[in-house]
């Protein structure tokens, strides 16, 4: 009789309770209630609990081949119970509730179908304003299953032609795995492991080169190891953090994992899986990631270990929060299984063994030590920061520097806020001080602005005598800067006085100097036109509001400054 190693007999047993596990939660959702909202083949560009930039994708990214405007349906019986239109995020989006006690979303529309397209519009020309985000009564649109209700395409911040869709708890508003509703989708092909890390837990993740040292994998099969030597470790206290990838057969793009669990010397030390979480937890991403690596480099390194400020409720915490601690010389055994939502499960273990300990380096010189789970204060000649005690995810040894700043319209120092590797979790106050006399009038043109990389946020902050005060989310650096430029307002593929009957729509591209346009409005003939955005360009499409004829458009526009620029252009339709 062959009778099953211990490391297999171990994998066999993590293979079984994961599909009781699943089947548990199977039974706890409705199979095959949701049919696909699409009538073509289910594929997906992302799935739920991938990682993202600060968040985790919270819903399924269904591929509409490339193409826009594919019909949308309902996938159950319901009613329309929200309707958001925003510049970005989720675009033009559309809730459902639904009578089982879940609510699904469909993001990044083009349009709605006619009689929810005519009370949309209705209601922006009644309040005179685009955006929008409003309840519907249970009583107003019913929906049947199978019922068509919009057409899919790439508003909002979508980065190409998709549905995103979503199923909430509707009571407790969590999203929820999509996948464990079923729709059928099959896959037979476990994750992909790509690099494994090891980080010396001694020091906070935020060492700036960062910590984490690659682990050599060879791989058979399912099964990764590292090779017959232990892997030799300098650290008493570490943990770890893989790259990993899901494949699902017949789909061309990778997605994420649903759930990981690592063992040392056979005993659980720390898990995660990708069940659900809330809005308000997703941002917790950052503390889940190798972030330094990911502000360098782009690239995603998830931890298998919980920092002290993670507070996300997807781990099994009852096992311990994921820290290896090496006692002693011995070699000791490393087991690691990540599994899809399928069930697909792959493998690796490895020894590992304590060596010479090295001392630990100073991370910094910096006087400010800030906690998780502490408030913090740091303070400077020209500028105060405040911070939650949901503020970081492991200990961050500050530095705040004031330096001259290199811009014209700076009417106060440069003040660098650490640096970009840093995430932060909970918005935090901050106050600079101006360089202007009191009760200067350029006061009231001021903003204050934070570069963080490629980001630019800017703020019309509140004053308290010399200081403004603002609320960011990132760390960068800081200014007030003067502001006295309106922006700038540009027609499209046309000028004024010309002759507009066969053009379907006009146009206007919408700048500011100095960050984005805070306000746009029209008016044809004296009444409110109603122009849909995206990014800086704002469109009219034609319809009963512009009759033939001569008429006179007005666009005004405002930046965050108050700057306003108000133009008239004229047109025959």
């Amino acid at each position: 009789m062959k009778h099953l190693s211990l490391g297999s007999m171990f994998f066999l047993l993590f293979s079984i309770f994961h599909s009781n596990a699943q089947a548990q939660q199977n039974n706890k959702y409705p199979q095959n209630y949701f049919s696909n909202p699409l009538t073509i083949p289910l594929q997906l560009v992302a799935n739920f609990g991938e990682l993202r930039a600060n968040h985790f994708h919270m819903g399924l990214d269904i591929r509409t081949q490339g193409r826009e405007n594919l019909p949308v349906y309902a996938p159950a019986h319901g009613y329309i119970a929200r309707i958001k239109i925003e510049k970005y995020g989720y675009g033009n989006a559309i809730y459902i509730n639904h009578p089982n006690g879940y609510t699904t979303v469909y993001a990044h529309l083009n349009s709605f179908y006619p009689a929810l397209a005519a009370y949309l519009k209705q209601k922006q020309y009644q309040e005179q304003s685009w955006e929008q985000d409003f309840i519907l009564p249970a009583n107003l649109f019913p929906v049947n299953k199978g019922q068509f209700i919009a057409y899919s395409g790439n508003t909002g911040g979508s980065a190409g032609p998709h549905l995103h869709f979503e199923i909430r708890d509707t009571k407790t508003e969590k999203n929820l795995n999509p996948l464990l509703f079923g729709f059928g989708l099959r896959d037979n092909t476990p994750p992909v492991l790509y690099k494994l890390f090891w980080y010396d837990r001694r020091v906070t993740t935020y060492s700036n080169p960062g910590t984490g040292k690659q682990i050599p994998l060879m791989q058979k099969g399912n099964t990764y190891s590292n090779s017959a030597t232990p892997v030799i470790v300098n650290s008493p206290i570490l943990s770890l953090g893989f790259d990993v990838e899901d494949i699902i057969p017949g789909n061309p793009f990778k997605v994420g994992i649903y759930t990981a669990q690592i063992w040392l010397d056979d005993s659980l030390i720390n898990g995660f899986t990708l069940n659900d979480f809330s809005y308000l937890q997703t941002r917790y991403l950052n503390a889940c990631i190798d972030y330094s690596k990911y502000s360098r480099e782009k690239k995603f390194v998830q931890y298998l270990a919980q920092l002290p400020g993670n507070h996300l409720d997807i781990f099994d915490t009852s096992a311990g929060n994921g820290t290896i601690i090496l006692a002693d010389t011995a070699p000791h055994s490393v087991k690691i299984a990540i599994a899809d939502v399928a069930g697909n499960t792959t493998r690796l273990n490895f020894t590992i063994q304590l060596g010479n300990i090295t001392l630990v380096q100073n991370t910094g010189n910096s006087t400010n030590m800030l906690l998780p789970n502490k408030e913090n204060k740091v303070t400077g000649k020209n500028a105060k920061l405040v911070f939650t005690k949901n503020s970081f995810y492991d200990f961050v040894p500050f530095n705040l520097q004031e330096i001259t700043s290199n811009k014209k319209n700076a009417v106060s120092p440069a003040i660098i806020l650490h640096n970009l590797a840093v995430p932060v979790h909970d918005s935090f106050d901050i106050y600079i001080k101006t360089t202007l006399p009191a009760n200067n009038y350029l006061k009231n043109n001021v903003i204050m602005q934070l570069v963080s990389g490629s980001n630019v946020h800017t703020y019309k902050g509140d004053w308290n005598g010399d200081w403004m005060h603002a609320r960011f989310r990132n760390l960068g650096t800081a200014q007030l800067l003067i502001d006295t430029i309106p922006p700038s307002v540009t027609p499209i593929g046309w000028k004024s006085g010309m002759v507009l009957t066969n053009p379907k729509k006009i146009a206007f591209s919408c700048t500011d100097d100095i960050d984005e346009i805070e306000t746009f409005n029209a008016w044809l003939d004296g009444k409110w036109l109603l122009f849909t955005a995206h990014e800086n360009i704002y469109t009219y499409m034609f319809d009963e509001y512009c009759t033939s004829g001569s008429h006179t458009l007005t666009i005004q526009v405002t930046d965050i400054a108050g700057n306003s620029t108000q133009k008239n252009y004229t047109f025959n339709r």
